[in-house]
């Protein structure tokens, strides 16, 4: 009686001797049953799949989408399409304008100014730095020749600032051409702080 169960004992030793058991994180034992002398394993790429060994699989290469370079300005051509940008100290201007025709506008039927009005004619003024729009469209347009845009343009006239590493870190997009614009640029912010001067002392 000792004899068969003696062999069935060894038969399950041996089969064990061809059996790896392998561990998960989580504690729990996964069995990779051999298929050439007890070295069956499972192949690194599964283990590495869905996990940070991801980059092995794939070459390194990430699945998500590539964002934009941060110095990119980024504007939806429908934004300005059928319009055109503008500064505070224009927009003061222009939205000033269309008040002082009101007593006229007025006897329209047809022309309508929206309750907004007045609250954007009084944001306009307060971030206005310039009483003359004219000649600061003038000093900036310049800037043109060089690749800035109207958007660039309109910031640089809102923000005022006053050194070029300034309009650099407050208007990134303008490093990439921070060579070639760097002279005129100078030049636009000395003009543009002797309107600021000038337009301080009509206020006093």
């Amino acid at each position: 009686m000792d004899a068969p169960l003696k062999r069935k004992d060894d038969d399950f030793t041996k089969s064990k001797k061809g059996r790896k058991v392998q561990f998960n994180d989580e504690g729990s034992p996964a069995n990779n049953l051999s298929k050439s002398g007890g070295k069956g394993e499972t192949p690194i790429g599964d283990w590495l799949k869905g996990g940070k060994g991801g980059k092995a699989v794939n070459g390194g290469k990430s699945s998500a989408p590539k964002e934009p370079a941060r110095h990119e300005l980024k504007i939806d051509p429908e934004f300005l399409k059928d319009s055109q940008c503008v500064m505070d100290c224009e927009a003061a201007d222009i939205l000033q304008g269309i008040q002082e025709q009101m007593v006229f506008l007025s006897r329209d039927p047809t022309i309508k100014l929206p309750v907004s009005f007045d609250r954007g004619l009084q944001y306009a003024k307060t971030g206005a730095r310039y009483s003359d729009p004219k000649a600061v469209r003038q000093v900036l347009e310049v800037l043109k020749k060089y690749g800035v845009s109207d958007v660039e343009i309109c910031i640089i006239g809102n923000i005022c600032p006053e050194t070029i590493d300034e309009v650099f870190a407050l208007v990134p997009s303008l490093k990439v051409k921070r060579s070639k614009v760097s002279d005129a640029l100078q030049d636009a912010l000395s003009e543009l702080f002797k309107l600021r001067l000038s337009s301080e002392s009509l206020k006093e």
